[in-house]
């Protein structure tokens, strides 16, 4: 066998989108296809939406918030569902017989099945589990199967209680049958561990020594910055091009500035890269706003601060971008002087530029660049993330970032040395306002701060990481019984 030549097919909900899984998708693709030399046509997607790309097919079953799933997650702790076996059984055996006939038809020697430890792809998890579980049972040792655990039922406690019919399915998430396992943080493994000994899988110890790995979220670099200077009068950014110079009056920034006698100069940005989940504590990001709204006042520097939030609402809690909403009002009104602007720009953000009909789209991977180049900052308050891609994404792109410690960024990423002004599990505190105020009025010092975390990001966390550490999991699946 040889691994330049390996088929490989990649399933997830998504593909090619602004959520954390697709980004990782594409970044796999990139770092196998330039350090393992597997051409790009080697490569197969199956998900329910994809940007257009080539190799890519879809099908309304692998969709995370399908009606099925919807129901399937609703009702995940309840007991005695009437319908919900029959439910899952059937729209799994019609989610295994694409998945089947997908691999058949591009001749597909590896899969990578992406989240299928999580609940919200419950039907593609358990699809994919009979497919390779009627194959191993007839003998039929190909295609191998890696699992990419981005997050799982066991991670969350609104999964701790699963009913007896939900049970009789969750040992195909992620699947008994894998070969191989990819993981994003080291917690993970104690878990899959304690999965995996549910079923008494025989060779347990061998099994995670010998096919199983660690890959953190990465990120490279895409412009040139090593040459640029720090003690320079602007703040450093990737260069811009027209394209992007719409941008803030196509999100509503500069009508709502304008209405309050503010221009762009006279704007402060702060970024919320993510999506629009609880978890990401975006009321953080709005309290940081006000209070550094009241900094410049205290400091006769009339100011207005906007908040931009680049992600998507809907995942997890639909409520959740109501609740910010509500919150940012009730601080208006108790702040009936301040200048503060909340902005969520989904409705113009997607994976990719595009024009339709007369509305313009902008790309939700350029977005802390252009804030960058303004001379903003980042937010990142999160209290759970498996890793921090959104947060890699920003560092990439010379935006400076403050956070909060959230267990794994202190448990994966802290040992690296980044500049991150922080909270640690707390709310906004006089330090990080100070830390923020600073990076956005001290241009040098921000610039040495953007220089340091690039270099730090290229040293310890680029893509070729992701090839170093798939490739001997890959060899051993291919090459090496478990022994």
């Amino acid at each position: 066998m040889k691994l330049n030549e390996l088929r490989i097919g990649i399933i997830h909900s998504l593909i090619g989108k602004n959520d954390g899984v697709s980004i990782v998708i594409d970044q796999t693709v990139e770092a196998m296809s330039h350090h393992l030399g597997i051409n790009l046509g080697n490569f197969f997607f199956l998900a329910a939406h994809s940007s257009p790309r080539f190799n890519a097919e879809t099908d309304d079953v692998f969709w995370h918030k399908s009606e099925v799933h919807k129901y399937i997650l609703k009702h995940f702790n309840d007991p005695d569902v009437e319908g919900l076996d029959e439910l899952i059984h059937e729209n799994a055996l019609y989610a295994k017989d694409v998945i089947k006939n997908w691999v058949d038809k591009n001749h597909i020697d590896l899969i990578i099945a992406h989240n299928t430890s999580h609940p919200y792809n419950f039907i593609t998890a358990v699809g994919l589990g009979y497919y390779i579980e009627e194959l191993r049972e007839e003998g039929v040792i190909w295609p191998k199967l890696m699992v990419w655990w981005h997050d799982s039922y066991f991670e969350r406690d609104i999964f701790s209680n699963p009913n007896k019919i939900v049970q009789k399915y969750l040992k195909y998430l992620p699947g008994t049958f894998v070969d191989s396992i990819a993981f994003i943080n080291n917690q993970q493994i104690k878990l899959g561990e304690k999965v995996f000994s549910q079923y008494n899988q025989q060779k347990l110890n061998k099994f995670f020594e010998q096919r199983t790995t660690v890959v953190p979220n990465t990120s490279d670099i895409p412009w040139e910055w090593e040459h640029l200077e720090s003690e320079t009068e602007t703040f450093i950014a990737p260069p811009q091009d027209n394209y992007n110079d719409s941008f803030f009056q196509d999100i509503g920034l500069m009508q709502q500035i304008n209405s309050r006698g503010f221009n762009l100069e006279d704007t402060v940005i702060l970024l919320q890269h993510t999506r629009v989940v609880p978890r990401k504590r975006i009321e953080l990001a709005i309290d940081l706003a006000f209070a550094l709204e009241k900094k410049f006042r205290k400091k006769k520097m009339n100011k207005c601060v906007a908040i931009i939030v680049s992600g998507h609402s809907g995942d997890e809690q639909n409520a959740y971008l109501s609740n910010l909403n509500e919150y940012y009002t009730k601080l208006c009104k108790e702040n009936p002087y301040s200048n503060v602007v909340l902005i969520f720009g989904e409705n113009i953000i997607l994976s990719h530029r595009d024009i339709i009909v007369d509305k313009k789209y902008y790309k939700f991977a350029e977005i802390p660049s252009i804030v960058a180049a303004h001379g903003g900052i980042g937010t990142y308050f999160s209290d759970v993330e498996g890793f921090g891609n959104n947060l890699l994404e920003m560092i990439s792109l010379g935006l400076p970032v403050v956070i909060n410690k959230y267990e794994i960024y202190k448990e994966e990423i802290e040992k690296f040395g980044f500049e991150l002004p922080s909270i640690d599990n707390v709310g906004i505190t006089p330090e990080l306002v100070n830390s923020a105020y600073r990076l956005l009025t001290d241009i040098t010092y921000s610039n040495k701060v953007v220089f340091h975390n690039l270099k730090v990001l290229s040293q310890n966390l680029d893509h070729k990481i992701i090839a170093d550490k798939l490739k001997p999991i890959i060899l051993n699946m291919f090459m090496r019984t478990l022994s």
